[in-house]
């Protein structure tokens, strides 16, 4: 039972944040940014809020509130608005391919900054996995251009790796729901400047953009970063973010069901690399040599 419930979690996190982009890129079709961002939040913050308020007996020490403030400074709030921004010109399964590239970064910030040791499959794996980003990239308006969409969501992926090695620690100490509940605060705070804008688009909105912003705020948002500071928590950082490759195929078959878009030959073929490159890590590191 204690493997199941982590194992459990990371995939809820993979469908949830799979059935982000597709959701995302039909919102961004009438909602700027940062109406996108603000709207996806303010449900999650409010049901942070309740459980802080609830739980304001467990005391968090001033340096780790400094920690969660980055952490949701970086991880939600700038994170949101590279992804926002660089999705209006790339398509929703190009756009999960490649900011779950994810784990290079996390990969190398471990290695080079926190001395943690990566394993030779580890690193095979990481290669293979950015072949296959780049063939998607170049299928994309502006390919790896700075400041094209594909560019910005990259950049979207380097903020996201330090996300997660800067929440680790606290994951630890105060849990998974404290932790996600912090997060979402901080990383929501700077979003309040568009709330009220938030509103008047929402509730003027037709039923199906409503529901589509329901389901983000509920599951890839609130339920999906809970999830994943679980899985953080459990896994470690390096090997949680490997399982985030499977999210682009449930991207592509969302976006297929729901809006009836298909990807391009060229962003299947390089979806197929990064996830053969995801599974024959993880089959192989089993028995992994570490460096």
């Amino acid at each position: 039972m204690k493997k199941i419930v982590p194992m459990l979690a990371i995939f809820c996190t993979v469908f949830f944040w799979g059935s982000s982009f597709p959701a995302m890129s039909f919102l961004l079709e009438t909602s700027s940014p940062f109406i996108l961002a603000a709207g996806r939040f303010s449900l999650a913050a409010f049901l942070a809020v309740i459980w802080c308020i609830n739980n304001y007996k467990q005391k968090v020490k001033l340096n780790h509130l400094l920690r969660y403030f980055f952490a949701g400074f970086i991880g939600i709030f700038l994170y949101n608005l590279f992804l926002n921004h660089g999705q209006e010109s790339v398509s929703a399964g190009a756009g999960s391919f490649i900011v779950n590239c994810n784990p290079l970064f996390t990969a190398l910030i471990g290695f080079f900054i926190l001395k943690q040791k990566v394993s030779y499959i580890h690193w095979l794996g990481i290669i293979i996995c950015m072949f296959g980003v780049g063939l998607i990239s170049f299928d994309q308006e502006g390919g790896l251009n700075i400041g094209s969409g594909s560019s910005l969501i990259l950049f979207a992926a380097i903020l996201t790796a330090i996300y997660f090695h800067i929440v680790k620690p606290l994951v630890v100490i105060y849990g998974a729901i404290t932790s996600t509940a912090y997060t979402i605060i901080f990383g929501t705070m700077p979003m309040l400047f568009w709330f009220p804008e938030t509103y008047d688009f929402i509730s003027q909105s037709t039923y199906e953009i409503k529901l589509t912003y329901l389901w983000l705020a509920l599951f890839p948002t609130a339920l999906g970063y809970l999830t994943w500071t679980y899985s953080v928590g459990y896994y470690g950082a390096n090997k949680a973010s490997l399982f985030l490759y499977l999210i682009p195929p449930i991207s592509i078959i969302l976006n297929f069901l729901w809006y009836e878009k298909n990807p391009s030959l060229i962003t299947i073929f390089g979806g197929l690399v990064i996830l053969l490159s995801v599974f024959f890590t993880l089959l192989l590191q089993q028995n992994r040599r570490v460096i």
